[in-house]
């Protein structure tokens, strides 16, 4: 019994500053998105979604849908399921896309779950005259996610 309560004693320290770090590089990363990226994450999307912190940068910036305006793309988690995913936001109308994260993307592939992706970055797609998404699972494929006008797709690009 005294050894039980020796660890305990030892290890809540432990258990309870692993949690205060947690917490510290969410508020890290929440901070450190553009003041209107903050304000949409916060307003709309931030109770059924958390920041995904482990793949840098852990948001993109482009002309994702043609506008010539600044757009933002975000990797996230869905808090419910703890499926990954991409949430892009139009700032010219204020509307959001998310692609995996617990919502069917593209049927097979990806599907709705990010899981695998580990670098992404943004790219110029020339032929639609809009910014790109390559995402990537590094030594094995990638993806690029384009706007079509309406919608966002899928194009496969390695394997």
């Amino acid at each position: 019994m005294k050894q039980i309560l020796t660890i305990l004693i030892f290890a809540i320290p432990f258990l309870v500053r692993g949690q205060g770090n947690k917490q510290h590089e969410i508020f890290v990363f929440e901070t450190n998105l553009p003041d209107e990226l903050q304000n949409f994450y916060k307003q709309k999307i931030s109770n059924e979604y958390a920041l995904r912190t482990d793949v840098n940068p852990f948001y993109l910036k482009g002309n994702f849908d043609g506008d010539k305006k600044l757009d933002f793309a975000i990797n996230i988690v869905e808090r419910k399921t703890n499926k990954k995913g991409i949430v892009i936001y139009h700032t010219g109308t204020n509307k959001h896309f998310i692609l995996g994260a617990g919502k069917p993307f593209n049927g097979q592939h990806p599907g709705d779950d990010f899981w695998w992706m580990d670098a992404w970055k943004a790219t110029v797609n020339k032929s639609k005259r809009t910014d790109g998404i390559l995402v990537i699972k590094t030594e094995s494929s990638s993806g690029l996610i384009y706007w079509t006008g309406k919608e966002y797709k899928w194009q496969q690009e390695g394997d």
